[in-house]
């Protein structure tokens, strides 16, 4: 029997989903974080419970030739990356595993020919957004949160971030300092600053301080610190007086610069703010949108979840006709802002939820599936599986919900390839896009 503090050494025959290794021990699962398959590790069992254990690695007696040296100082400490302990290769061929696997196992299908290889990514330096929260030991900081608490460890940088990410840390760290900034306190709901959000995309920056407050002193002095690093920017504050998990409200203040960053991508033009939808790994993401580009040549398209309308925009360069849903209405107004801006006569926004929009629309082939981590609603492959579109692309960040929706949309649909994109490398997440045709 295993007890919490005891000492073993086992070998590791497994990764799990989010990466930590997997041991077995008189019939015992064993996770071992940052250990990797065929190792042999001392550990020291810091959680038990029946037949679940956690245990924390005391030695390697025998390392993997995958591991590597880990480029980030602060790796295991914050919780930001999973597998920079592990060579990219290797991390890709564990994506793909991880995707097999979990269609197999919680969705019953049968995709072992029809997963392929990973896409990659550029390993670092590839997020083009950042939201850090603030700490405070002796001096206020920029920190990342431990991997499951609400505990802040200091960054001097984040190595997953591109690289205009550390003067802002820099910037953001000296100028709480010198001003006498004062960080929110969960536990006394007192104190000012929460969080750092920036977004960075064609050199346009937007810098975003989350306050417990509408107010944040001196900021003309942050406005100064920016300017040697970065021609254009904006700053803002986000208001959020709520204590919970909630990151950005809806309540902003402008204090400097500009408010959107205007894009040009893709022979496109449109907007995106803080809280617009935007993949986080541009090169991934126009990756996985080519293709979806090419798949619907020429056909009639029904993209669900659509969002501020930049995958509908894409979507017409090729398609015949595009018609976009969204529920939420902002996103709508925007997507139809870049309607009219691209002058994109075969595209039709509609404001609504899914699984009853998607009922008056005739005459499609194609079906985009991009919801959100959650997946789809049971209401919507529900709506699906009635309405049955001859074809369906779907978009998924969660291996998990994905299989549980696939196996939902397999009694009336075939899957033709199953394709995982790393849009989050040293991560445990990846991106899937699957294509699936109905059954005659």
């Amino acid at each position: 029997m295993i007890t919490k503090n005891m000492d073993l050494t086992l070998e590791i025959i497994d990764l799990g989903i989010n990466g930590e290794g997997i041991a077995k021990h008189e019939g015992a699962v064993v996770f071992v974080p940052f250990a990797l398959v065929g190792e042999v590790v001392n550990v020291h069992i810091i959680y038990a419970k029946s037949k679940f254990y956690v245990g924390k690695i005391t030695e390697i007696i025998k390392p993997s030739p995958h591991r590597t040296t880990p480029l980030c100082p602060h790796f295991k400490k914050c919780g930001g990356c999973h597998l920079q302990h592990l060579s990219y290769t290797a991390a890709l061929n564990f994506k793909t595993t991880l995707v097999k696997n979990t269609l197999t196992k919680i969705g019953k299908l049968n995709v072992e020919n029809l997963v392929e290889p990973c896409v990659a990514s550029t390993p670092y330096g590839y997020r083009n957004k950042f939201s850090f929260p603030v700490g405070f030991s002796k001096v206020p900081f920029v920190g990342m949160y431990k991997e499951n608490s609400h505990e802040i460890v200091k960054i001097e940088n984040c190595h997953i971030q591109q690289p205009w990410a550390k003067p802002i840390i820099d910037v953001f760290n000296k100028f709480m300092l010198e001003n006498n900034i004062s960080v929110y306190n969960e536990q006394t709901k007192t104190g000012l600053v929460k969080h750092l959000v920036c977004r960075l995309e064609q050199n346009q920056l937007l810098v975003c301080v989350v306050t417990n407050g509408n107010t944040l002193p001196n900021h003309q002095a942050l406005v100064e610190a920016l300017k040697p690093h970065f021609n254009t920017f904006g700053l803002m504050l986000n208001i959020n007086t709520l204590n919970n998990n909630v990151i950005l409200t809806n309540q902003y203040k402008h204090l400097y610069g500009i408010k959107t960053i205007k894009m040009f991508e893709n022979g496109l033009n449109y907007e995106i703010s803080l809280n617009s939808f935007m993949q986080v790994n541009t090169q991934i993401a126009s990756q996985i949108y080519t293709e979806v580009q090419n798949a619907v040549k020429n056909e009639v398209v029904v993209n669900a979840f659509s969002g501020a309308g930049y995958l509908s925009g894409l979507i017409c360069k090729t398609a015949k006709h595009v018609y976009g849903i969204e529920i939420v209405e902002s996103s709508h107004q925007n997507a139809e802002t870049l309607k009219q801006e691209n002058n994109l006569t075969n595209l039709t926004n509609i404001l609504g939820d899914v699984s009853e929009k998607l009922k008056t629309i005739k005459d499609y082939s194609f079906i985009v599936l991009d919801p959100p981590r959650k997946g789809c609603s049971k209401q919507v492959i529900e709506t699906i599986l009635n309405v049955k579109p001859k074809n369906i692309l779907y978009i998924s960040c969660g291996p998990a919900t994905l299989a549980r929706d696939l196996n939902l949309l397999s009694t009336h649909y075939t899957l033709n390839f199953v394709k995982p994109f790393d849009m989050f490398p040293q991560t445990h997440h990846v991106e899937t896009l699957v294509s699936l045709t109905l059954k005659d």
